[in-house]
């Protein structure tokens, strides 16, 4: 007998111009945001423009009618992987996504799926599977049919397979997929099950440091023709583009070319850009936001530089500063287009410059 909703068996439940008034800057360590007047990025960029999001954001208004108006599409930050969904005892739980999925409808956005495999997570469920019951693969199927069956018809996209290549660009990472199912093979299968799950969902390869390493990126495009070569229905690429103010001029836009080399649909998936993991500079907090909103200008200019066909999505890890995830690192960190107050900040100037 089957657990509904489980490793062993699935649930029958299914969710279906502007002007560049940039202003000085203060270098003051949490500098004033000078006054910038923008129309919505979403209405400014001719592509779907994305967030990142937690449940939670959804319920401080403020916040939540600043995601309504500048952006096009969601993507759950964290509470579609494996560490929110799966229990210890092989259950799933979908309160949170569904609460995203339900305020993306709502709101007339597209929802974007994050993620299906990623080799940092596992759950015990799957760590202590009876195979006498359902053998491990039959088990990865379940559940990537549970998760995007649920959304089915609603998700424009998934990022099926996260984080494949090394951070030293020496081959793939290893995880309990690759160690179960095959080091290549697992990935192949997350494909062909996303695929099965919904068939008119875009499916795509995710990964992070292709700009700052590339090694890792010359090992992530082989990766990408080695998947088209074996069939595995790849729809697109992902480069999540979290950087820093150091990074150096030219390399976001030639990963984006790159990437754009196989005629596949490109997401620049995660972007932020770091003031407090920039390495190695001098330099005063204005310099460092005028690196940041060069920075955002040229990842704009570069993700235009696409045929538009390509063009699938510009997605922040965030809008407002004060809900970025490198808030946790350093307080005083402002990756953002808006500041703490929802306000437009010169890196958004520069974004929108380029798109509009």
């Amino acid at each position: 007998m089957s657990l509904p909703g489980s490793l062993y068996g699935l649930s029958r439940r299914s969710l279906l111009g502007s002007a560049l008034a940039l202003g000085a800057c203060q270098p003051a360590a949490q500098s004033q945001t000078p006054t910038i007047s923008l129309p919505p990025l979403k209405s400014i960029a001719p592509f779907p423009v994305g967030t990142a999001v937690q449940a939670v954001h959804l319920t401080d208004p403020s916040l939540a009618r600043l995601i309504a108006a500048q952006a096009s599409q969601l993507t759950p930050e964290w509470e579609m992987k494996m560490e929110y969904i799966v229990r210890d005892d092989g259950t799933f739980r979908f309160e949170a996504p569904d609460a995203i999925a339900a305020f993306a409808r709502d709101n007339g956005l597209g929802l974007f799926g994050h993620t299906l495999v990623w080799y940092a997570q596992t759950s015990p469920a799957f760590e202590r599977l009876d195979e006498g019951r359902v053998s491990f693969a039959q088990a990865y199927r379940n559940y990537i049919h549970a998760v995007v069956g649920r959304y089915r018809g609603q998700a424009v996209g998934w990022d099926v397979v996260n984080e494949a290549v090394a951070e030293d660009g020496e081959g793939w990472r290893d995880s309990l997929w690759s160690q179960r199912l095959g080091a290549f093979e697992h990935m192949v299968l997350a494909f062909q099950n996303a695929r099965e799950a919904d068939p008119t969902a875009k499916l795509f390869l995710n990964d992070y440091n292709l700009e700052w390493i590339p090694k890792k990126r010359a090992t992530f495009l082989r990766l990408v023709e080695r998947l088209l070569a074996a069939g595995a229905p790849i729809d697109g690429v992902g480069t999540q583009t979290h950087v820093a103010a150091d990074q150096a001029p030219g390399e976001i836009a030639r990963t984006i070319a790159e990437l754009g080399q196989f005629g596949l649909q490109v997401h620049v998936s995660e972007f932020d850009v770091s003031l407090s993991r920039a390495q190695g500079l001098r330099l005063n907090r204005a310099e460092l936001e005028r690196q940041q909103a060069a920075l955002y200008g040229e990842a704009a200019e570069a993700f235009m530089a696409l045929p538009p066909r390509q063009r699938f999505a510009f997605s922040f890890w965030g809008l407002r500063d004060s809900e970025s995830w490198l808030k946790r690192e350093d307080a005083s960190d402002t990756p953002l287009p808006f500041d703490d107050q929802g306000r437009a900040k010169a890196a958004a100037a520069a974004w929108a410059a380029r798109v509009g």
